[in-house]
């Protein structure tokens, strides 16, 4: 057994569509989102959601085409980095590992609210609580990471084939519940306009809501070294998993929208799924809200560290950061150090924020962030694409459009929405956000003097 490669051939095409699903985690972005997406567009809910898909997946067929070039543990960084510029790939890579270890502490907390609320209710909403708790479901996922990939590939089937049954039986129960007792709001067409009454600032609101109920599905990417048919499968499986999510998501707007009066879904915030379950379902089964979102978050921690950890591997093997990142275990063959390390900055933020109403906002401003650093690796993965790919574009339209036009045109939609955002987010949450993105330059510059990698000396790579 290789102890410097990570396993080949270990997930199938089903496990990297169920791990692109996943990693957007439906239910808890439903869950969590929803009342934003309605304060941002109101009834044309569905219609911002279309259009977040179609900007998806022009993002998801440049990930197709840059997969089939390279196959890379390390996705945006290695791509950006070998066909834009090293320097941009590094912080591309940064602007990975930011957001999903932000994403593994905040995301944590859903989980562990959802599962005092099933068992003991009345600390759901005691701080220390829910920190501990989500610490706990952190620590068993990071377990689960670390034993190996087969590990994983079962456990994620297990938790992902579930949610998905849950939320689709949820959305035939709600839309059926509506035709046959009444509906909160009458269905119309209109819903699906991607442009609401709000105009030009509404799309933009709803767009950036949009792109949180996605993010996530590019983890088929980072686990392409470890997927059969490498060079496709991934790639597939990022298609496919979009596909699924707008489907899923899409209906259950048009349920919840059905069933629920906008007041009722503006009250509710982050336990909307379980306003609706109950608004449809009689206790006990009404509990199916609790538990889908409890899969969900699990398994959406499990997606953001293997990204983090098979990221942070494959810039530790082009010797752009601390060798020891690249180091696998030997029984496991899994990126062992990444994950402990990211394991024990995690836990120490679930501390903080636990200890410190102050760290808590830092925290919760950084959230809100998130969207510009997925707009930012994204949009540059974007870019690589049409530059790796560029000499087809004359004699091929086909080309022209799927790996150039489409792609691009994602990116500029993102960083659009990105810099509105930037505007309306007032100076604190502005210097949090590109704070931590500058942040990067350092360890950059610093790993640059001591390895002299290679990285940022060869020369860049074209078709």
């Amino acid at each position: 057994m290789d102890a410097t490669q990570l396993r080949h051939n270990v997930l199938s095409r089903l496990d990297s569509a169920l791990i692109a699903v996943a990693g957007t985690a439906p239910a808890n972005s439903i869950a969590v989102s929803t009342g934003a997406l309605m304060a941002a567009v109101g009834l044309f809910g569905p219609g911002a959601l279309l259009l977040g898909a179609v900007v998806m997946f022009g993002l998801a067929v440049a990930y197709y085409y840059l997969n089939a070039w390279r196959s890379d543990a390390g996705a945006g960084y290695a791509w950006v980095g070998r066909a834009l510029n090293p320097e941009l790939g590094f912080l591309a890579g940064w602007s990975i590992l930011v957001a999903n270890t932000i994403f593994m502490v905040a995301g944590s907390l859903p989980a562990a609210s959802a599962t005092l609320d099933l068992f003991a209710p009345r600390l759901a909403t005691n701080v220390l609580a829910v920190t501990g708790v989500g610490a706990l479901w952190f620590v068993l996922v990071n377990i689960i990471v670390l034993v190996g990939i087969r590990t994983t590939a079962y456990f994620q089937r297990v938790v992902t084939g579930l949610e998905i049954v849950g939320l689709a039986a949820l959305a035939v129960i709600g839309i059926a519940a509506a035709i046959a007792a009444g509906h909160a709001h009458a269905f119309r067409i209109a819903w699906f306009s991607p442009y609401p009454a709000g105009g030009l600032a509404a799309v933009l609101a709803g767009a950036l809501v949009a792109l949180f109920y996605f993010w996530g599905w590019d983890v088929t990417a980072n686990l392409a070294e470890e997927t059969v048919d490498h060079s496709r499968a991934p790639g597939i499986g990022g298609l496919r998993g979009v596909l699924i999510l707008l489907i899923l998501f899409v209906s259950m707007q048009i349920s919840i929208q059905l069933v629920l009066p906008a007041q009722s879904i503006a009250a509710a915030g982050s336990n909307l799924l379980d306003v609706f379950a109950n608004a449809i379902l009689p206790r006990p089964w009404s509990d199916i809200s609790v538990i889908i979102v409890i899969l969900s978050t699990v398994g959406t921690l499990e997606t953001s560290l293997l990204v983090v950890s098979r990221t942070l591997m494959s810039m530790s093997r082009d010797r752009v950061i601390g060798e020891r990142f690249g180091e696998l275990n030997p029984r496991y063959q899994t990126p062992w150090f990444g994950s402990i390390l990211m394991g024990v900055i995690s836990l120490l933020l679930f501390a903080a924020a636990a200890a410190s109403s102050s760290v808590s906002d830092v925290l919760n401003e950084s959230v809100n962030a998130i969207g510009i650093y997925i707009a930012f690796y994204y949009g540059l993965s974007a870019f690589a694409c049409a530059r790796y790919y560029r000499s087809e574009f004359a004699h091929d339209r086909q080309a022209l459009w799927l790996k150039g036009v489409w792609p691009l045109g994602a990116a500029l939609f993102l960083w659009v929405v990105v810099v509105a955002q930037l505007i309306s987010a007032g100076w604190r949450a502005d210097t949090v956000t590109l704070g931590l993105l500058a942040i990067g330059i350092v360890p950059m510059l610093a790993y640059k003097n001591i390895y002299k990698s290679t990285f940022y000396t060869e020369p860049l790579e074209a078709h």
